[in-house]
């Protein structure tokens, strides 16, 4: 397991360094000129733009303002905006916990439906159960998630009421901030719920035709007990890999939802940072948020021999 670990910690150094590499050319390539937008629109000197330009170190080789940023990195120093007067790490720090709030309270959300859903969509076959999950999911996937959010926000003003605005820090306010985070948070929960149940009743659906299952059933053992027992923890491996992927990508993937509940989540940021070519925030925001899928996809792998011992056996071979 030493070997399997280290291993993967290899892996997730080598990708964040390439993508630091892409991160950094493909920035350079965004239409625009930072320096541009710090003068008067009206009447652009080329004289201040070049000064400004030097001052921001845009006019050095690419591979010095590379390392540059990257020895800033090491050192905790995520540099300045050139937009906006906050230091990067002072925007990322306060929106990124957001984003990671909603993610984490929807990801509980899509476990909690998803899972029980594909597991009676999986025993109630073509039933009528089955049906209405396969049902369900697909129209959760083909609503937009700004329509799901407006009919969640019309659906708490007839009934919950619940306050949708005013986003606190949960360590101020924990009712305050649980009250405005449960429906955007649900909004994304029910998309990643269709997903779960659709994989977890194919993979349930794929393990009940294997041997060991129908040896269970031979013996007699009830269907609760060979779902429970024996077809979900295999079944469980495959589900892990996509509910790792959705959370990852729910982090950095918020952006719309972010804004129909005014959310301050890093997905706004990131969009504002991109429109004005504000160099050190798009790099700052893509690789944390490419660390986190790296460390997401890092815990995965470790889940895996914990849900199936086979795979231990494998990553030891």
């Amino acid at each position: 397991m030493t070997r399997y670990v280290l291993g993967r910690v290899l892996s997730a150094a080598i990708v964040l360094a390439l993508l630091s590499i892409i991160v950094f050319a493909m920035v350079r390539l965004i239409p625009g000129d930072p320096a541009a937008a710090l003068v008067d629109p009206a009447n652009p000197d080329p004289e201040a733009i070049a000064q400004i330009r030097q001052q921001l170190g845009l006019d050095r080789p690419w591979w010095v303002q590379y390392f540059t940023w990257i020895g800033g990195l090491l050192t905790g120093d995520l540099g300045e905006s050139l937009t906006k007067p906050y230091s990067v790490a002072e925007m990322v720090g306060t929106r990124l916990p957001v984003s990671i709030e909603l993610a984490v309270l929807a990801t509980v959300f899509g476990v909690l439906i998803g899972i029980p859903a594909g597991v009676l969509s999986a025993r109630r076959t073509n039933g009528v159960a089955d049906q209405s999950v396969r049902g369900f999911s697909f129209a959760f996937l083909a609503t937009p998630p700004f329509a799901l959010g407006t009919v969640l926000i019309l659906v708490n003003s007839l009934t919950l009421k619940l306050k949708l605005i005013g986003y606190v820090p949960f360590a101020q306010d924990p009712a305050g901030n649980l009250g405005v985070m449960v429906l955007p948070s649900l909004l994304l929960g029910l998309v990643m719920a269709a997903i779960i149940a659709r994989y977890m009743r194919g993979t349930l659906l794929g393990t009940f035709s294997q041997d060991f299952i129908r040896t269970a059933r031979a013996k007699g053992a009830t269907p609760s007990r060979v779902i429970n027992r024996h077809a979900l923890r295999n079944a469980l491996v495959p589900v892990t890999t996509i509910v790792g992927i959705e959370l990852a990508g729910l982090v950095g993937g918020t952006v719309v939802t972010e804004t129909v509940f005014s959310l301050p989540g890093i997905g706004t940021v990131l969009v504002d940072a991109i429109r004005s070519s504000d160099y050190p925030v798009i790099q700052a925001c893509v690789l944390l948020l490419g660390l986190v899928y790296v460390v997401i996809n890092f815990v995965v792998d470790l889940l895996y021999p914990l849900i199936d011992p086979r795979v231990r056996v494998v990553a030891t071979a």
